[in-house]
């Protein structure tokens, strides 16, 4: 089990210059309604921003010819409550980039030109399995969900982060094992979700030094990889006191946990939940105002809702006040960035906006 590394003095630290430190129950219940709108209108530009773009044939037009551009927005859009343009965009989907063993690639052994998904290859395949769940569109879902069900490292319960058609002896890690431990919730295979979250918790017993960062990998024989080759530390390892962190590989770990004790009852993953928060809390870098930390926000919101800890809802406003604070007056996120990233980051902040606002709906 991870130490908890620096909970001592959470109260004063974490309300510290926050909306929240006058401790005034009326003042936070004030801000916290406030602030729940602003994350709902700052998504509805999101999608408005993403809708203009969107073509009858379901695509976003010519420029947007990447996987990276999709992925995530028939989640969005369902989620929305634009349920035929989230259908238009799958049917678009299938056409362009579902190969007939529904693996989803831009081109011919090339997910992306996000760098990033030649590396965690199942990562957008398993959005696609979500979003097409969501929306009934069965002959979409199953056939993804089955080909993800192929990377599953059934000896630990990690999922390969090179995704099936990886070597079998490749390296797991955390973000594909607890996005692709999600999609197992969602489409009821429990015992490959009980799995995932059996290694999550493996991988905190196995951290040499918490206090110093936390990392991602497995190899083969389930032990830490701390070999990281150059230029790739991001996919490696989130250093507490360095800046400008993947901080969304602990966040995503958090947030299937904590919904995986809600699946279970069982407290191992909600303690597991706790000490990946407690680490994400300890990063002396940017992780409270980094467009990174947009996964960490969704989850602290996530446990917000479960425990009904102050902290935790602190830690999800703090961080989706950013977002809003970063958004372009057009509506999109990172607006100066390729394509790819453009419309990736637009679908999914819009996301994590709206679960935000309606997981800590329920703290009212």
């Amino acid at each position: 089990m991870l130490s908890r590394c620096c909970t001592q003095g959470f109260p004063a630290l974490l309300l510290s210059g926050s909306p929240l430190a006058a401790g005034d129950p009326a003042r936070w219940e004030k801000v916290h309604l406030v602030d729940r709108t602003r994350y709902e209108q700052a998504a509805d530009r999101g999608v408005a921003w993403l809708t203009a773009w969107l073509g009858d044939d379901g695509s976003y037009g010519p420029k947007a010819d990447d996987l990276a551009c999709y992925y995530k927005s028939p989640y969005l859009f369902a989620l929305s409550g634009q349920t035929r343009q989230a259908i238009q965009l799958l049917e678009f989907i299938r056409r362009r980039f579902m190969r007939p063993d529904h693996d989803f690639v831009t081109a011919a052994h090339h997910k992306s030109d996000n760098a990033a998904f030649n590396e965690y290859w199942a990562y957008p395949n398993g959005w696609l399995a979500i979003g097409a769940q969501r929306l009934g569109r069965f002959d979409i879902a199953y056939p993804a969900f089955e080909y993800l069900r192929l990377g599953h490292e059934p000896v630990r319960g990690g999922f390969l982060t090179g995704g099936p058609s990886a070597s079998r002896e490749g390296e797991t890690d955390a973000l594909t094992t607890a996005h692709l431990g999600l999609v197992c919730l969602y489409f009821g295979d429990l015992p490959k979700a009980r799995g995932a979250g059996r290694w999550l918790v493996r991988l905190l017993t196995l951290q040499p030094d918490p206090r110093a960062g936390l990392f991602l990998r497995l190899d083969r024989s389930g032990q830490l990889v701390r070999h990281i080759p150059p230029g790739k530390a991001a996919f490696y390892v989130v250093s507490v006191q360095e800046p400008d962190q993947a901080y969304f590989m602990i966040g995503y770990p958090i947030a299937f946990l904590a919904k995986l004790y809600e699946a279970t009852a069982d407290e191992t993953y909600l303690t597991a939940a706790r000490d990946y928060l407690d680490f994400a809390i300890c990063c002396d870098g940017n992780l409270r105002s980094s467009p990174a930390s947009h996964k960490v926000a969704w989850a602290a919101a996530v446990l917000a809702r479960i425990t009904r800890d102050p902290h935790c809802t602190e830690l999800a406003i703090t961080i989706a006040d950013h977002l809003l604070a970063i958004q372009d007056p057009t509506g999109a996120w990172l607006i100066d960035q390729p394509a790819h990233t453009t419309f990736d980051q637009t679908a999914e902040i819009s996301i994590w906006l709206l679960e935000i606002s309606a997981e800590l709906a329920t703290l009212q």
